[in-house]
C-alpha cells in the first residue's frame, strides 16, 4: 500500500433530470402548425417510458398524463388591451409608445399571482448590467401542480383557445395532491425557460406546462419578457446592424434570464404552500432555445458579454439535479455563447440532455455538441435527422420518450434506471432519432457533494466542507470566511459509491488547529487515538486511489477510477493547517515552500481541468 505522510506534529507517518390534465372536453385551437420553440416544446413532452434493460422503446402515447392537473391563479382583465394591442404584449413585454408593458399589468388579482421582484447586481459588481444595474425588475410566474381529486374548480380559458385547468382564482390557495409513489408524499420540480420573445402563455406553452404536471410534477414558468430590455424580433438588415451595434444591451438581457430563474427557484420555495409539497432534492431545468441558453446560465456557466469576447459567471444555483435543453441556444462559431469554444460550461456537473434538429440553423448542432461535450458531468446528445428550429409530426415521440426517460434516470436515485438510460439508442417511431454522445457517470447528481474550500481571514488558514449547514453558514460570514474558488465534488453519505471520510478537528487548545480528511481506516484509527484530536465523524464519501494489481519494477503510481481525479494533501507546519487540491488545478496554484505535499490521498469529480 502507497505509504503517506499525515503531517500532524507529535505523529508518526501512516498509510495514506394534448392537453393533458384538462378534465373537460375544452378543443385546441387551430393555429399555424409549429409557428414556434413552443409549439415545439409541447410536442416533446410525453409519458415516460422505461429504459432500463432497452435499447430501443416503442413510442409513448401522446394524449394523457397520470394526474388531473391545477395551476396557480393567471386570471387577466383582457378589457384593459388598447386598440391594436394583443394578449402577448404584455406576455413577452413588448414595448409601448406610452410605456412598458407587463403581464402584471392585466392581471386582476396581482397580489394574488406568483409574482416577485428580480434584484439585479450593481454594473460595479457585473459590468454587463450597464441599463437595468441596481434595479428591482418585476417578474411574475405560472405554477402548474398535479392537483386532488376533490378539486372543482373551473378551468380558465385563453383568448387563443389554451386551457389553463381547475385555475385557482382571487386568495385560493393551491390544491396540490400528495405524491403516493414517494414516502414524503413530494413531488419533484421543473423549472421552465421559454425561448426568445415568448412566454409561459404564449404559442402552446400553456400546454406545455400542464403536460409536464399531469406527468407527476410541480412546474415553474416565469414570464421572461426579454423585449423590457431589448429588441428581440430581428425582421431586417437594419435589425442586424442592431445587433452589431448594442450587443451589450442583448447581453444584458440575456444575463437578466438566469438571476429570474435563481431568484425565482428561492421564491417558490419560499412559499409554503408550494415548498412543502416539493422535494428540493429533485429539481429539474427545462430550457427551450433561449431558455437552454439561460438554464446552463443558471447552473454557472461564463457567458460571451461582448462581441469582443469577454466572458462573466452571473449566478451559480447548485439545487438542479438534471437539465434538459430543447434546440440549446449556444451560439455560433464567431460568437459562442458560453466563452471562448463554449469552454465556459466545464465547470457544470449536473447531468444534462440537449436535443438537436440537424437542419436547425437557428441553434445550430455544430456549436450544441461542442457545448455539451464540455459538461464536466453526465451527458447525452441526440440528434433528429433533418428536424428545423422546430418540430415536425413525426419527430415528436421521440422527444417526448428522450425526456421523460432522461429526468426518471436522472431525478431519480437508483443506478439501474441510469445504466437502462445509457443503454437507450432509440424510441421506435417516424423520426430517425440518432444519440450523438453518451456519458453516465458511475453516480448520480442526488450522491454528489460539492467540497467547498474557504480561507479564514482571521487565522490565515483554511477549510474544506461539503455540508450544507457548514457551507450555508460560512457564506453567511464573508467578512470571515472567503470562498477560494477551489471545489471537487465527493459523495453524500448515502450514495452507493465510495468510501466514508472520517473527519478529525486537531485542537489542542494552543497551536494546534486544523481538520484532517480520510477515506483511509488506519489514518482514522490513529487520529482517533490522539487526546488532541476530536472525532467529527463520517462527513462524507469518496473514491479511494486504485491500486496496480500487477507487479512491475517499480510499481506504477495508484490511479482513480474514470471520471474522478486525484486529489492531493498538503500539509503546512508553520500554520498547521492542511490544504486539499485536485490535480487539474495544481499547475494553476502557487503554493509557498511551506506547503509540504503529501501525495495523492483520495479521487474525486472535478470542476475545473
Amino acid at each position: 500500500m502507497t505509504q503517506h505522510r499525515l503531517n500532524l506534529p507529535a505523529v508518526s507517518t501512516v498509510n495514506g433530470w394534448l392537453a393533458a390534465g384538462v378534465d373537460d372536453n375544452t378543443p385546441m385551437k387551430n393555429q399555424s402548425p409549429f409557428s414556434s420553440i413552443f409549439r415545439a416544446a409541447l410536442l416533446a413532452l410525453l409519458p415516460l417510458a422505461s429504459a432500463a434493460n432497452a435499447l430501443v422503446l416503442p413510442a409513448p402515447s401522446i394524449t394523457s398524463g397520470r394526474y388531473a392537473v391545477a395551476c396557480s391563479n393567471v386570471e387577466q382583465d383582457f378589457t384593459r388591451l388598447r386598440s391594436g394591442e394583443a394578449p402577448a404584449d404584455y406576455w413577452e413585454g413588448n414595448p409601448a409608445s406610452a410605456g412598458s408593458r407587463y403581464v402584471t399589468d392585466l392581471l386582476v388579482s396581482p397580489a394574488n399571482a406568483l409574482t416577485y421582484k428580480v434584484a439585479v447586481p450593481t454594473r460595479a459588481q457585473l459590468d454587463v448590467f450597464e441599463n437595468q444595474g441596481g434595479k428591482q425588475l418585476q417578474y411574475a410566474a405560472v405554477a402548474c401542480y398535479p392537483t386532488t381529486a376533490a378539486n372543482s374548480r373551473a378551468n380558465y380559458v385563453l383568448p387563443d383557445g389554451s386551457v389553463i385547468p381547475k385555475m385557482q382564482r382571487g386568495s385560493e390557495a393551491p390544491l396540490i395532491a400528495s405524491n403516493t409513489e414517494a414516502s414524503d408524499g413530494k413531488w419533484p420540480l421543473i423549472v421552465m425557460s421559454h425561448g426568445l420573445a415568448g412566454s409561459p402563455l404564449g404559442d402552446e406553452y400553456a400546454r406545455v406546462i400542464v403536460r409536464l404536471a399531469a406527468e407527476g410534477y410541480v412546474v415553474f414558468a416565469p414570464f421572461h419578457a426579454d423585449a423590457r430590455y431589448s429588441k428581440v424580433k430581428l425582421n431586417n438588415i437594419s435589425d442586424y446592424f442592431y445587433v452589431l451595434s448594442q450587443y451589450p444591451e442583448i447581453a444584458e438581457m440575456q444575463a437578466i434570464r438566469p438571476l429570474g430563474l435563481k431568484q425565482g427557484l428561492d421564491y417558490i420555495l419560499s412559499k409554503p404552500e408550494y415548498a412543502n409539497t416539493i422535494d428540493a432534492d429533485q429539481i429539474a431545468g427545462f430550457g427551450a432555445s433561449l431558455g437552454g441558453m439561460a438554464m446552463m446560465l443558471a447552473q454557472g456557466a461564463t457567458m460571451t458579454t461582448s462581441l469582443g469576447g469577454a466572458e462573466r459567471t452571473i449566478v451559480r444555483d447548485d439545487r438542479y439535479k438534471a437539465i434538459v435543453g430543447y434546440v440549446p441556444f449556444s451560439g455560433y462559431s464567431f460568437q459562442p455563447a458560453f466563452g471562448d469554444s463554449n469552454q465556459g460550461v466545464k465547470r457544470v456537473r449536473v447531468p444534462y440532455l440537449g436535443i438537436g434538429g440537424t437542419a436547425d440553423i437557428v441553434a445550430p448542432i455544430s456549436r450544441t455538441s461542442q457545448m455539451i461535450e464540455a459538461l464536466g458531468g453526465s451527458k447525452y446528445f441526440v440528434t433528429i435527422q433533418d428536424m428545423p428550429h422546430g418540430l415536425r409530426v413525426q419527430d415528436a415521440p421521440e422527444l417526448f420518450g428522450w425526456t421523460f426517460a432522461f429526468l426518471k434516470a436522472h431525478l431519480g436515485r437508483s443506478q439501474a434506471e441510469r445504466v437502462g438510460f445509457n443503454e437507450l439508442t432509440n424510441f421506435a417511431g417516424n423520426a430517425d432519432d440518432r444519440v450523438q454522445l453518451r456519458t453516465t457517470l458511475p453516480w448520480g447528481s442526488r450522491d454528489e457533494m460539492e467540497v467547498v474550500e474557504y480561507y479564514i481571514k482571521s487565522v490565515g488558514k483554511f477549510f474544506i466542507t461539503g455540508l450544507p449547514a457548514e457551507v450555508k453558514a460560512l457564506d453567511s460570514l464573508p467578512s470571515e470566511f472567503e470562498r477560494t474558488g477551489l471545489r471537487f465534488a465527493t459523495h453524500r453519505l448515502d450514495a452507493p459509491v465510495g468510501s466514508n471520510m472520517c473527519r478529525f478537528w486537531a485542537n489542542d487548545g494552543a497551536r494546534i488547529n486544523t481538520h484532517f480528511y480520510s477515506v483511509i481506516p488506519s489514518d482514522c484509527a490513529l487520529l482517533k487515538a490522539q487526546s488532541w484530536a476530536r472525532d467529527e465523524g463520517s462527513v462524507m464519501r469518496a473514491q479511494p486511489l486504485l491500486q496496480s494489481v500487477t507487479l512491475p519494477v517499480p510499481a506504477p503510481p495508484p490511479q482513480c477510477p474514470e471520471h474522478t481525479v486525484k486529489v492531493f494533501r498538503y500539509f503546512n507546519q508553520n500554520l498547521i493547517n492542511h490544504r486539499y487540491v485536485p490535480e487539474p488545478i495544481l499547475s494553476r496554484m502557487v503554493m509557498t515552500a511551506d506547503w509540504m505535499p503529501d501525495g495523492a490521498v483520495f479521487c474525486a469529480g472535478a470542476y475545473d481541468r
